[in-house]
Protein backbone atom coordinates (compact mmCIF):
# COMPACT_ATOMS: atom_id res chain seq x y z
CA UNK A 1 0.00 0.00 0.00
CA UNK A 2 1.36 3.24 -1.13
CA UNK A 3 1.42 6.17 0.97
CA UNK A 4 -1.65 8.08 0.88
CA UNK A 5 -1.56 11.84 -0.65
CA UNK A 6 -2.94 15.00 1.26
CA UNK A 7 -5.34 15.47 -2.15
CA UNK A 8 -6.40 11.83 -1.75
CA UNK A 9 -7.07 12.42 2.28
CA UNK A 10 -8.92 15.29 1.44
CA UNK A 11 -11.55 14.10 -0.81
CA UNK A 12 -12.33 11.88 2.05
CA UNK A 13 -12.98 14.78 4.86
CA UNK A 14 -14.60 17.59 2.47
CA UNK A 15 -18.41 17.50 3.52
CA UNK A 16 -20.99 18.02 0.88
CA UNK A 17 -18.57 17.43 -2.09
CA UNK A 18 -17.22 14.87 -4.69
CA UNK A 19 -17.31 11.44 -2.92
CA UNK A 20 -13.96 10.04 -1.57
CA UNK A 21 -11.48 8.40 -3.27
CA UNK A 22 -8.54 6.09 -2.83
CA UNK A 23 -5.61 5.26 -4.42
CA UNK A 24 -6.35 2.55 -7.26
CA UNK A 25 -5.32 -0.74 -6.78
CA UNK A 26 -2.41 -2.17 -8.54
CA UNK A 27 -2.96 -4.99 -10.92
CA UNK A 28 -2.67 -8.42 -10.15
CA UNK A 29 1.06 -9.13 -10.31
CA UNK A 30 2.02 -12.69 -11.88
CA UNK A 31 4.80 -13.30 -9.11
CA UNK A 32 4.29 -13.83 -5.36
CA UNK A 33 5.15 -10.90 -3.02
CA UNK A 34 8.28 -10.97 -0.82
CA UNK A 35 7.68 -11.04 2.33
CA UNK A 36 9.60 -8.40 3.85
CA UNK A 37 12.08 -8.97 6.76
CA UNK A 38 11.27 -6.92 10.08
CA UNK A 39 14.37 -4.11 9.25
CA UNK A 40 12.97 -3.76 5.60
CA UNK A 41 9.37 -3.29 6.90
CA UNK A 42 9.75 -1.21 9.01
CA UNK A 43 12.30 0.93 6.29
CA UNK A 44 9.59 1.22 4.52
CA UNK A 45 6.89 2.17 7.02
CA UNK A 46 9.32 5.16 8.34
CA UNK A 47 10.03 6.07 4.60
CA UNK A 48 6.09 6.27 4.09
CA UNK A 49 5.54 8.32 6.98
CA UNK A 50 8.36 11.00 6.12
CA UNK A 51 7.05 11.29 2.61
CA UNK A 52 3.67 12.45 4.01
CA UNK A 53 5.47 14.60 6.47
CA UNK A 54 7.24 16.33 3.62
CA UNK A 55 3.97 16.81 2.20
CA UNK A 56 2.31 18.66 5.22
CA UNK A 57 5.20 20.42 5.30
CA UNK A 58 5.75 21.92 2.02
CA UNK A 59 2.66 21.26 0.63
CA UNK A 60 0.36 25.01 0.18
CA UNK A 61 -2.63 22.34 0.45
CA UNK A 62 -1.24 21.30 3.91
CA UNK A 63 -3.65 20.01 6.66
CA UNK A 64 -1.65 22.57 8.91
CA UNK A 65 -2.54 25.83 6.66
CA UNK A 66 -5.96 25.21 6.69
CA UNK A 67 -7.52 28.11 8.19
CA UNK A 68 -10.82 28.42 7.02
CA UNK A 69 -14.16 26.48 5.97
CA UNK A 70 -16.50 28.01 3.89
CA UNK A 71 -20.17 26.12 2.80
CA UNK A 72 -22.31 28.32 1.26
CA UNK A 73 -26.41 28.67 1.99
CA UNK A 74 -28.39 27.04 -1.14
CA UNK A 75 -28.18 29.30 -3.93
CA UNK A 76 -27.73 30.27 -7.13
CA UNK A 77 -25.09 32.65 -7.27
CA UNK A 78 -22.39 32.67 -4.50
CA UNK A 79 -19.10 35.66 -4.32
CA UNK A 80 -16.22 34.99 -2.76
CA UNK A 81 -14.84 37.71 -1.24
CA UNK A 82 -11.28 38.94 0.84
CA UNK A 83 -11.48 41.69 3.66
CA UNK A 84 -8.33 42.30 6.33
CA UNK A 85 -7.01 38.41 5.28
CA UNK A 86 -10.30 37.06 6.18
CA UNK A 87 -12.88 35.33 3.59
CA UNK A 88 -16.07 35.34 3.73
CA UNK A 89 -19.28 34.35 1.32
CA UNK A 90 -21.99 36.69 0.08
CA UNK A 91 -25.07 36.02 -2.47
CA UNK A 92 -24.19 39.46 -4.54
CA UNK A 93 -21.03 41.14 -5.74
CA UNK A 94 -19.46 43.87 -3.18
CA UNK A 95 -16.25 45.24 -2.67
CA UNK A 96 -13.54 43.24 -1.82
CA UNK A 97 -15.00 40.14 -4.34
CA UNK A 98 -12.07 37.47 -5.37
CA UNK A 99 -14.53 35.14 -7.17
CA UNK A 100 -18.00 34.49 -8.06
CA UNK A 101 -19.67 31.38 -9.64
CA UNK A 102 -23.39 31.18 -10.61
CA UNK A 103 -25.44 28.20 -11.29
CA UNK A 104 -26.01 27.64 -15.29
CA UNK A 105 -27.84 24.67 -16.71
CA UNK A 106 -27.31 22.49 -13.56
CA UNK A 107 -23.72 23.20 -13.50
CA UNK A 108 -22.16 26.11 -11.56
CA UNK A 109 -19.81 29.08 -14.07
CA UNK A 110 -16.93 31.40 -12.89
CA UNK A 111 -19.07 34.20 -12.82
CA UNK A 112 -16.16 36.24 -11.99
CA UNK A 113 -12.52 36.80 -11.05
CA UNK A 114 -10.67 39.27 -9.15
CA UNK A 115 -7.34 40.81 -10.85
CA UNK A 116 -5.30 38.81 -9.56
CA UNK A 117 -6.73 35.19 -9.29
CA UNK A 118 -5.26 32.68 -10.50
CA UNK A 119 -8.18 29.67 -11.24
CA UNK A 120 -6.86 25.80 -12.23
CA UNK A 121 -9.77 23.52 -12.98
CA UNK A 122 -8.12 20.01 -13.76
CA UNK A 123 -5.43 20.78 -16.13
CA UNK A 124 -7.67 24.05 -17.41
CA UNK A 125 -7.51 27.69 -16.62
CA UNK A 126 -10.52 28.60 -14.74
CA UNK A 127 -11.54 31.82 -16.86
CA UNK A 128 -14.93 33.25 -16.83
CA UNK A 129 -17.58 31.67 -17.95
CA UNK A 130 -15.63 28.10 -17.12
CA UNK A 131 -17.73 25.21 -15.92
CA UNK A 132 -17.12 24.07 -12.45
CA UNK A 133 -18.45 20.71 -12.69
CA UNK A 134 -15.97 19.01 -10.35
CA UNK A 135 -13.11 20.43 -7.78
CA UNK A 136 -11.33 23.71 -8.70
CA UNK A 137 -8.25 25.35 -6.79
CA UNK A 138 -7.99 29.29 -6.96
CA UNK A 139 -4.97 31.30 -5.59
CA UNK A 140 -5.60 35.02 -4.73
CA UNK A 141 -2.34 36.58 -3.49
CA UNK A 142 -0.52 34.28 -0.60
CA UNK A 143 -3.88 32.51 0.08
CA UNK A 144 -4.68 29.15 -2.05
CA UNK A 145 -8.26 27.58 -2.19
CA UNK A 146 -9.72 24.93 -2.78
CA UNK A 147 -13.12 24.93 -4.37
CA UNK A 148 -15.92 22.17 -4.35
CA UNK A 149 -19.24 22.35 -5.58
CA UNK A 150 -22.59 20.33 -4.87
CA UNK A 151 -26.21 20.58 -6.32
CA UNK A 152 -27.23 23.90 -4.80
CA UNK A 153 -24.10 24.92 -2.49
CA UNK A 154 -20.12 25.49 -2.73
CA UNK A 155 -17.69 24.78 -0.59
CA UNK A 156 -14.37 26.69 -0.36
CA UNK A 157 -11.03 25.22 1.91
CA UNK A 158 -8.68 28.39 2.77
CA UNK A 159 -5.05 27.76 3.27
CA UNK A 160 -2.67 30.20 4.76
CA UNK A 161 1.09 29.41 4.99
CA UNK A 162 1.30 31.66 7.32
CA UNK A 163 -1.31 30.11 10.04
CA UNK A 164 1.10 29.59 12.94
CA UNK A 165 0.24 25.73 13.03
CA UNK A 166 2.06 25.57 9.27
CA UNK A 167 5.04 27.78 10.00
CA UNK A 168 5.84 25.85 13.60
CA UNK A 169 5.67 22.16 12.20
CA UNK A 170 8.07 19.88 12.07
CA UNK A 171 6.76 16.45 12.35
CA UNK A 172 3.11 14.39 12.97
CA UNK A 173 3.10 11.46 16.08
CA UNK A 174 3.19 7.58 15.94
CA UNK A 175 3.10 4.55 17.87
CA UNK A 176 5.88 3.02 17.21
CA UNK A 177 6.35 0.19 14.17
CA UNK A 178 4.62 -2.64 15.69
CA UNK A 179 3.77 -5.82 13.29
CA UNK A 180 1.31 -7.06 15.58
CA UNK A 181 -0.76 -4.81 13.91
CA UNK A 182 -0.39 -6.19 10.45
CA UNK A 183 -3.01 -9.12 11.10
CA UNK A 184 -4.57 -11.39 9.21
CA UNK A 185 -7.87 -10.21 7.91
CA UNK A 186 -10.90 -11.67 5.60
CA UNK A 187 -13.16 -9.25 3.17
CA UNK A 188 -16.15 -10.72 3.35
CA UNK A 189 -18.37 -8.53 0.58
CA UNK A 190 -22.34 -7.89 0.97
CA UNK A 191 -24.44 -9.35 -1.16
CA UNK A 192 -26.25 -6.05 -1.61
CA UNK A 193 -24.65 -3.02 0.02
CA UNK A 194 -26.93 -0.47 2.07
CA UNK A 195 -26.67 2.84 1.09
CA UNK A 196 -25.90 4.42 4.50
CA UNK A 197 -26.03 8.53 5.88
CA UNK A 198 -23.16 9.03 7.66
CA UNK A 199 -23.28 11.95 10.42
CA UNK A 200 -19.79 14.14 10.49
CA UNK A 201 -18.02 16.52 12.70
CA UNK A 202 -19.75 19.04 11.59
CA UNK A 203 -23.01 17.88 12.27
CA UNK A 204 -23.56 17.34 8.34
CA UNK A 205 -24.06 14.17 6.50
CA UNK A 206 -22.33 12.11 4.32
CA UNK A 207 -23.22 9.15 2.19
CA UNK A 208 -21.56 5.88 1.68
CA UNK A 209 -22.17 2.14 0.50
CA UNK A 210 -21.74 -0.56 3.32
CA UNK A 211 -19.99 -2.83 1.17
CA UNK A 212 -18.10 -5.47 3.31
CA UNK A 213 -17.50 -6.53 6.40
CA UNK A 214 -13.57 -7.26 7.33
CA UNK A 215 -12.76 -10.14 10.05
CA UNK A 216 -9.40 -10.38 11.94
CA UNK A 217 -7.72 -11.15 15.55
CA UNK A 218 -6.52 -8.91 17.59
CA UNK A 219 -5.07 -10.65 21.44
CA UNK A 220 -6.66 -13.70 19.87
CA UNK A 221 -10.01 -11.74 20.02
CA UNK A 222 -11.95 -12.33 17.02
CA UNK A 223 -12.67 -8.67 15.74
CA UNK A 224 -14.62 -6.81 12.68
CA UNK A 225 -14.72 -3.15 10.99
CA UNK A 226 -17.57 -2.28 7.95
CA UNK A 227 -15.94 -1.03 5.26
CA UNK A 228 -17.09 1.45 2.98
CA UNK A 229 -17.06 2.84 -0.63
CA UNK A 230 -18.72 6.08 -1.44
CA UNK A 231 -19.81 4.55 -4.99
CA UNK A 232 -20.39 1.35 -6.42
CA UNK A 233 -19.00 2.05 -9.73
CA UNK A 234 -16.94 4.80 -11.35
CA UNK A 235 -15.57 7.71 -9.26
CA UNK A 236 -15.41 6.70 -5.67
CA UNK A 237 -15.57 3.21 -6.39
CA UNK A 238 -12.13 2.28 -5.96
CA UNK A 239 -10.58 1.32 -2.91
CA UNK A 240 -12.50 0.31 0.81
CA UNK A 241 -12.64 3.56 3.45
CA UNK A 242 -12.57 1.92 7.10
CA UNK A 243 -13.32 4.66 9.85
CA UNK A 244 -12.63 3.21 13.31
CA UNK A 245 -12.47 3.89 17.41
CA UNK A 246 -10.22 1.69 19.88
CA UNK A 247 -9.90 1.86 23.48
CA UNK A 248 -7.21 4.66 23.02
CA UNK A 249 -9.49 7.09 21.08
CA UNK A 250 -10.12 10.25 23.16
CA UNK A 251 -6.59 9.38 25.01
CA UNK A 252 -3.84 8.53 22.69
CA UNK A 253 -5.33 8.89 19.34
CA UNK A 254 -7.66 11.53 17.78
CA UNK A 255 -10.82 11.79 19.56
CA UNK A 256 -13.14 11.84 16.43
CA UNK A 257 -11.61 8.31 15.35
CA UNK A 258 -8.49 7.45 12.90
CA UNK A 259 -9.22 6.09 9.29
CA UNK A 260 -7.46 3.31 7.16
CA UNK A 261 -7.80 3.80 3.20
CA UNK A 262 -6.92 0.30 1.48
CA UNK A 263 -6.62 -1.39 -2.07
CA UNK A 264 -9.75 -3.58 -2.73
CA UNK A 265 -7.94 -7.08 -1.89
CA UNK A 266 -7.38 -9.44 -4.78
CA UNK A 267 -8.68 -12.43 -2.41
CA UNK A 268 -10.86 -12.94 0.29
CA UNK A 269 -7.91 -12.94 2.47
CA UNK A 270 -5.36 -9.91 2.76
CA UNK A 271 -3.30 -8.58 5.33
CA UNK A 272 -4.81 -5.40 7.13
CA UNK A 273 -2.35 -3.02 8.54
CA UNK A 274 -3.47 -0.84 11.59
CA UNK A 275 0.08 0.87 11.54
CA UNK A 276 -0.76 2.83 8.62
CA UNK A 277 -3.97 4.07 9.89
CA UNK A 278 -4.10 8.15 10.41
CA UNK A 279 -6.31 10.77 11.57
CA UNK A 280 -8.83 12.79 10.29
CA UNK A 281 -7.62 16.23 8.46
CA UNK A 282 -9.73 17.97 11.51
CA UNK A 283 -7.26 17.30 14.08
CA UNK A 284 -5.09 19.35 12.32
CA UNK A 285 -7.52 22.22 11.84
CA UNK A 286 -11.11 23.41 11.98
CA UNK A 287 -11.77 24.16 8.21
CA UNK A 288 -12.20 20.10 7.40
CA UNK A 289 -14.94 17.90 7.93
CA UNK A 290 -14.83 14.37 8.55
CA UNK A 291 -16.96 11.46 8.43
CA UNK A 292 -17.29 10.13 11.82
CA UNK A 293 -16.64 5.83 12.45
CA UNK A 294 -19.74 3.72 12.21
CA UNK A 295 -21.10 2.67 15.86
CA UNK A 296 -20.12 -0.75 15.20
CA UNK A 297 -16.71 0.26 13.93
CA UNK A 298 -16.04 1.18 17.37
CA UNK A 299 -13.32 -1.06 18.56
CA UNK A 300 -13.26 -2.82 22.60
CA UNK A 301 -9.78 -3.23 21.97
CA UNK A 302 -6.56 -1.06 21.86
CA UNK A 303 -5.35 -0.48 18.62
CA UNK A 304 -1.97 0.51 19.67
CA UNK A 305 -0.40 1.72 16.00
CA UNK A 306 -0.22 3.85 13.05
CA UNK A 307 -1.21 7.63 14.25
CA UNK A 308 -1.38 9.42 17.82
CA UNK A 309 -3.67 12.57 18.13
CA UNK A 310 -1.70 15.51 16.87
CA UNK A 311 -1.13 18.26 19.69
CA UNK A 312 -2.80 21.60 19.72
Amino acid sequence: MKSLSIAAMMLVLVGGCSPPEVEQASEPSPVEPVELDDEAWTAALLEERQEIEEEFRTSKESPMAGSQYLKSEPMDEVYLLLRDGVFELADSPMDGTEVGVVKQDEAWHVQGLGQDVVGQVGEEAAVVGAALEGPASFDIGEFHLNFYPSEDRVTFIVFDPQRPEMVEFEHLLYFPPDRKYEVDAKLVVLPDPEKLEIPTTRNLIKTFYKYAAIEFEIDGEKQELTALKSALEGDGSEGLFIAFKDTTTGRETYGAGRYLMIDDPESENFVLDFNRAFNPLCNYSPAYNCTLPLRENHLDVAIRAGELAYPH
